[in-house]
């Protein structure tokens, strides 16, 4: 009797450290940063010594390798709402850098808040009275 008793706890013990293993939650994968390039991407520009600030909209088309293509619109610039395509872009895995063939370049970090896909980071606008700073931020739509 004392046997038998012993080993039905021994026996439910064993059950009851198994269950608990098996309900142990696993914490969610990391997304890929490169997948979640692709998209819409919406937010703001500004240039800081000017006073300039307007929406930004980036369309990222493809991500090969470390190849990026797409467009970026800036709206309210001093030159109304322009629309350039990457030439060229490059992602690393955690930064976008992108160079527009209008002398406007930047390099976004990326990160997720909230689980929504973050980029952001310094502007820069090389024209003929002078090199103008920014920063643009965008969030994927």
């Amino acid at each position: 009797m004392r046997y038998s008793c012993l080993l039905t706890i021994t026996l439910l013990a064993s059950l009851l450290g198994l269950t608990s293993c098996a309900n142990t939650p696993i914490a969610p994968a990391v997304a890929d940063p490169t997948s979640m390039l692709v998209g819409n991407w919406e937010g703001k520009w500004a240039i800081d010594s000017t006073g300039f600030e307007g929406k930004a909209q980036l369309v990222i088309e493809t991500v090969i390798g470390g190849t990026v293509t797409g467009h970026t619109t800036m709206f309210n610039t001093p030159f109304g709402d322009l629309t350039q395509a990457f030439s060229p872009a490059a992602f690393d895995g955690a930064k976008l850098n992108v160079k527009h063939g209008n002398n406007v370049s930047y390099v976004l970090s990326f990160s997720e808040k909230e689980h929504r896909p973050h980029m952001a980071g310094p502007l820069v606008y090389v024209g003929k009275s002078g090199t103008y700073h920014g920063t643009i931020r965008v969030v994927r739509q």
